[in-house]
């Protein structure tokens, strides 16, 4: 029986939701049974990137704005790549796109694998903290550094470092990567596949009751009709489809009093952007492994809830495995292309152009214009964890409303961080104590 009297105002805080990468928090206000406001407190320090990039030559937009993030530098240095190369009028080649694939692939390895294994899983095994984590459940503590590790040989080989790559240019890669470079990642990424599949099935033992209806969903549909991550078209599940040039016309950005966040929505409306949208656009796409288990999953049957975006995820690094693994099979069978430089040549001009690409957390935007002299005069950028914020707060409305009236305060708070958690929102790097204070 709750604890909570159903006919007097409450206000639920949590100054913190810990486990997730920055500083948010939540309150709600609750009265006589009803959700009368639901408040998700992005208190990270303002960054200013957008002032930061103006006036800077374009070549130096990838290495500024790889700084947005750690967890998704390789995402923000290709969509800044992108909007670029789309003004500039820059095809790449297909060696080029190959590499650069794979390099994403290992961003989604790695991020995917810390969110589900270090601020996730702890909420269904129980455990206070990620020391008793560790000691109570070694073999998944294990699965986490082999596929962090995994992902972070991938982007420092290809990349130049773990984070922040310095090797991925507009037209060119500034150093192909040797054979023997090449043969390491194969080897790595062959042993990951158990790992992965452990991991999957893991997920989908674990069950949940928390009431969720069918989000907006949001993805870029990828250019090859496979399951992948770079596209300049969007398509939504009430059947949406643009240019992602045109994303001022369908994604609105506001201020909100409350928080450092905008408030994103899809012509008004909230919506959800990840792994979980990706497979709900693009299932059918996925290799013989990653589309098993998501045959097994409730995902499959219909179901919606917001929860299940961490098995997605593992169901994404089983395909970003075998994907990475046949894309280093192709580039090893062109002995020639490691003893030239990949480099393609074009002309700067003055103009604004979109780049758009799928993180681990959803779709990136990043939107520029430049002058005659390659200088930046306008930025934007819109992250996934912004369009997410809307949708997050209407999903612990209808959680606390269909809760409110038999569970505890504890269970209810409980609910909500794992919630939060479970759309990997990215504020920036940091974990903290929560603490729960009710009025």
């Amino acid at each position: 029986m709750t604890d909570l009297n159903e006919n007097e105002q409450i206000l639920i805080e949590i100054p913190e939701i810990t486990r997730v990468e920055g500083h948010c928090a939540v309150a709600v206000g609750i009265k006589d049974g009803l959700v009368t406001k639901v408040e998700l407190d992005v208190f990270e320090g303002t960054r200013y990137f957008e002032q930061i990039v103006l006036g800077h030559q374009f070549d130096e937009l990838p290495h500024i704005t790889s700084r947005v993030c750690a967890i998704c530098s390789t995402g923000h240095v290709l969509a800044a790549i992108f909007a670029l190369e789309n003004l500039f009028n820059v095809k790449a080649s297909k060696e080029l796109t190959q590499i650069r694939h794979l390099m994403h692939l290992g961003m989604i390895i790695e991020s995917n694998a810390t969110h589900i294994c270090a601020l996730a899983l702890p909420d269904f095994f129980g455990v206070k903290d990620l020391i008793e984590y560790a000691n109570t459940k070694p073999e998944i503590f294990k699965i986490w550094t082999n596929l962090r590790n995994l992902g972070t040989l991938i982007q420092t080989l290809i990349g130049g470092r773990p984070f922040h790559p310095i090797n991925l240019h507009v037209g060119s890669l500034g150093k192909m990567t040797s054979q023997s470079n090449l043969q390491l990642i194969k080897l790595k990424l062959e042993e990951g596949i158990d790992d992965s599949i452990t991991l999957a099935n893991l997920l989908l033992n674990f069950k949940t009751n928390l009431p969720v209806q069918q989000p907006l969903y949001t993805a870029l549909i990828p250019y090859d009709n496979s399951y992948g991550y770079f596209g300049n078209e969007i398509i939504t599940s009430s059947g949406y489809h643009d240019s992602v040039e045109n994303y001022h016309k369908y994604l609105q950005e506001s201020s909100v009093i409350y928080s450092h966040a905008k408030r994103s929505t899809f012509k008004g409306q909230p919506v959800m952007v990840g792994s979980l949208a990706r497979l709900f656009h693009f299932h059918e796409r996925l290799g013989s492994q990653s589309l098993n288990i998501y045959k097994n999953s409730p995902m499959a049957s219909g179901q919606h809830n917001s929860i299940y975006n961490n098995l997605a995820q593992s169901i994404e690094i089983i395909e970003a495995i075998f994907k990475a693994l046949n894309l280093v099979e192709n580039l090893l069978q062109q002995p020639d292309l490691f003893n030239q430089s990949i480099k393609q040549d074009f002309k700067v001009k003055a103009g604004s152009a979109v780049g758009a690409i799928e993180c681990p957390r959803g779709t990136l935007y990043h939107q520029y214009e430049l002058n005659d002299q390659g200088q930046v005069i306008n930025a934007d950028m819109i992250t996934p964890s912004a369009q997410n914020s809307y949708r997050i707060e209407m999903d612990i409305k209808e959680n606390v409303e269909n809760s409110i009236s038999n569970l505890s305060k504890t269970q209810i708070v409980n609910n909500l961080e794992t919630l939060v958690r479970a759309y990997d929102p990215c504020n920036t790097c940091a974990t903290h104590m929560v603490q729960v204070n009710w009025l």
